[in-house]
């Protein structure tokens, strides 16, 4: 797949997200652990493929291993390109690992270790995130394509993804100081015609200053940003306001790199369907709140909807939340 494609998806990808943080991050976190993006295309044809759901492939202490729980960790457990077919070794270590699990469980649960205040903790916060993840995926599975006129739109709506896509090479000094720290230094900003001289100003400011080779698409940018990146001359610093620090940026090149309609229109169309998918989640959530009975108490009680914060702390905290439990 051309680099530039991948860039459209990423970074379109994030755009839409911002529209439901929250459900798009219960759809995502359904990613597998470790090596999930090449693992999830692994091919899922093995020998344990062809059997019954639920045949026995190991009993442990009495306990059956099955057939299904080998291949619901094959992509997770295993690496790409690895011999996953009835005599791999891929297929083999996977079983060996899910009787380890079941020992190690197995103990856990004959020494009392499921009673403890903490494990139950993490077991009701791990039950809680298979569901949600689980009515997410369901709410949002059968999504129709867009209409392909919708899809056109979007093409012709956002030329800076597309059409008249381009990539700039910047150069960047970052630092992590902000605010009264900085304000001598960003008073003679236009001064610095190279990234080079804005460094030695902060390091005799007491400031470190990182400079940074970077690439960034016209489709990566806020539309404000891309602007005023497009308008800058030759040397001319361009301050960065994103709440990350002091970023400034000096163009170094630039070049296009368009996408055509072709390559643009399967992008857009699994852009479309997963920003609806997150809407009828994110529809979803709102009906349940407003048909549930929720009680913020004591010192949380700043957080309620009615007392002046909106919904979206309270969404933004259960992101967080899911986030947490997950490996990414």
């Amino acid at each position: 797949m051309p680099a530039s494609k991948v860039n459209v998806m990423n970074a379109n990808r994030t755009r839409l997200a911002g529209l439901s943080l929250l459900a798009l991050s219960l759809m995502a976190c359904s990613d597998p652990p470790a090596h999930s993006d090449a693992a999830a295309n692994q091919p899922r044809t093995n020998a344990a493929s062809s059997a019954r759901p639920g045949q026995v492939a190991a009993r442990i202490n009495g306990e059956e291993v099955t057939v299904h729980q080998i291949n619901d960790r094959l992509a997770a457990w295993t690496v790409p390109g690895e011999d996953i077919g009835p005599n791999g070794a891929g297929l083999g270590r996977t079983l060996d690992r899910l009787v380890e699990l079941t020992l190690l469980r197995q103990e856990a649960e004959a020494q009392g270790l499921a009673q403890k205040p903490e494990v139950m903790r993490a077991l009701q916060a791990a039950r809680a995130e298979v569901l949600a993840r689980a009515l997410a995926q369901q709410i949002g599975e059968d999504e129709a394509s867009p209409a392909p006129h919708l899809v056109r739109r979007y093409y012709d709506e956002h030329p800076e993804a597309f059409a008249r896509r381009r990539v700039f090479h910047v150069q960047e000094v970052r630092a992590q100081a902000s605010g009264d720290a900085l304000r001598p230094v960003l008073a003679q900003l236009t001064e610095y015609r190279q990234p080079q001289a804005l460094a030695r100003a902060l390091e005799k400011a007491g400031h470190r200053g990182v400079l940074i080779q970077a690439q960034v698409a016209s489709d990566q940018l806020p539309l404000p940003q891309l602007q005023r990146l497009q308008k800058l001359s030759p040397g001319q610093p361009l301050l960065m306001e994103d709440g990350q620090g002091l970023r400034v940026w000096w163009v170094q090149a630039s070049l296009e790199q368009p996408i055509d309609w072709e390559q643009a229109q399967p992008v857009i169309e699994r852009m479309l369907v997963s920003k609806a998918r997150a809407e009828r989640v994110r529809a979803e959530l709102q009906r349940l709140r407003e048909r549930a009975n929720i009680e913020f108490i004591g010192d949380f009680a700043r957080w309620a909807p009615n007392v002046g914060a909106p919904a979206k702390a309270a969404g933004e905290g259960a992101q967080g939340a899911v986030a947490d439990g997950t490996t990414r």
